[in-house]
């Protein structure tokens, strides 16, 4: 008898070392585990599968996975998902451009059509690997990206130059130009500016601010609540719609604005991230205040969609709240180690195998490591 309970008390312990961690973590160790955790479960030779969807393969992954292995300083998988993804995604061959083909399922690229948000932060990935690694092909390769989206992945419109979150058709577009307002990452546009010198990218951050203020004004058509949608649209006169089709809540999409804005801010301390990040803070310390959480999926007049919560929600109010100074930020932070698990040295967020939530809600103890 007790040997058997000697048993239940190992096992107790055990099953509690993987689905929590009792103390507070050290950044680092978060930062370290969760990337150990990310290369054994989604990367194989350089692919990154997602093994939710059928162990299918989307550009963004293989952009995520370059983006944390040149943070990391992880050179052989940097270079390994590199490989992979120019061998099985670069459109060069078949469309004449350096964009990504966005999915690749079951030995074979299904759908060629780009998605402007992977060639964006893949071409960001490959100017860090030049910078970090001294090597120019790097830098060559990102450049060429670079002139690809230009291209083929913005539009101009009542005098403003717009991010297109796939290539536009040929002949244009007619009416109704789509937007996803996470897309716009400014802090990768001023990167792209010093390493072409093309003003284009500078606009481009200039329209992602004006775009996401105007949303949070007013989003999806209804009182402004500090959020914005995951999907939207500009019409011929430039004024915001609807997108018929797409989500025009706080979602899965947009959960990724406050982190891109966040991280500009903290690089470049501009005055409009800060003023977005205080609306959306106000927003995420409102509801924590009242409800003591914050929820995955919002409407855009701050009812949540769901009872649902998710590490990455966490991680984006988080950021918010931290960059606009916020006493309910340490809080949230807490809230968010709660999702944290760990098995031996591999850290992950609330379930091991959801690659896109493991993709980015590491990015705040990314940052907080690096104040250390």
């Amino acid at each position: 008898m007790k040997v058997f309970i000697l048993l239940l008390l190992f096992m107790a312990f055990q099953l509690s070392m993987v689905n929590c961690s009792a103390a507070p973590p050290d950044p680092s160790e978060i930062v370290r585990g969760s990337w150990e955790h990310y290369r054994q479960a989604f990367i194989r030779e350089g692919r990154v599968v997602r093994p939710g969807n059928g162990s299918d393969t989307v550009s963004e992954g293989e952009a995520y996975a370059m983006l944390r292995a040149v943070l990391m300083d992880d050179r052989k998988t940097f270079d390994e998902c590199l490989a992979w993804t120019e061998s099985r995604l670069s459109r060069k061959n078949s469309h004449g451009d350096r964009l990504l083909a966005w999915h690749f399922e079951n030995g074979e690229v299904t759908d060629s059509t780009a998605a402007s948000d992977a060639d964006i932060d893949y071409a960001f990935s490959l100017v860090l690997a030049s910078r970090t690694w001294k090597d120019g092909s790097y830098l060559d390769l990102a450049r060429e990206v670079l002139e690809s989206i230009l291209r083929h992945e913005t539009l101009e419109r009542a005098g403003r130059l717009y991010l297109l979150p796939w290539p536009a058709p040929t002949g244009g577009i007619a009416d109704l130009a789509p937007q996803n307002p996470s897309y716009y990452a400014p802090s990768h546009f001023r990167v792209f500016y010093e390493v072409t010198g093309d003003k284009r990218w500078l606009e481009l951050a200039d329209t992602g601010y004006y775009l996401i203020g105007r949303l949070q004004d007013s989003c999806g058509g209804t009182g402004g609540s500090g959020l914005v949608p995951d999907w939207c649209a500009v019409d011929l006169q430039g004024n915001i719609a609807q997108l018929p089709g797409k989500s025009s809540i706080y979602g899965w999409e947009s959960v990724r604005v406050p982190l891109r804005v966040a991280a500009d801010f903290q690089i470049s301390g501009d005055s409009r991230a800060l003023g977005v990040l205080r609306r959306f803070g106000a927003f995420f310390d409102r509801e924590f205040s009242r409800t003591g959480r914050i929820f995955s999926e919002y409407a855009c007049d701050g009812r949540a969609v769901g009872p649902f919560e998710n590490a990455l929600f966490y991680s984006a109010a988080y950021a918010a709240l931290q960059s606009s100074e916020f006493q309910s930020a340490d809080a949230v932070l807490e809230r968010l180690r709660e999702f944290v698990r760990h098995d031996g040295l591999q850290w992950w967020y609330q379930d091991r195998e959801d690659y896109y939530v493991n993709s980015l809600a590491w990015l705040v103890e990314y940052y907080n490591m690096k104040k250390q």
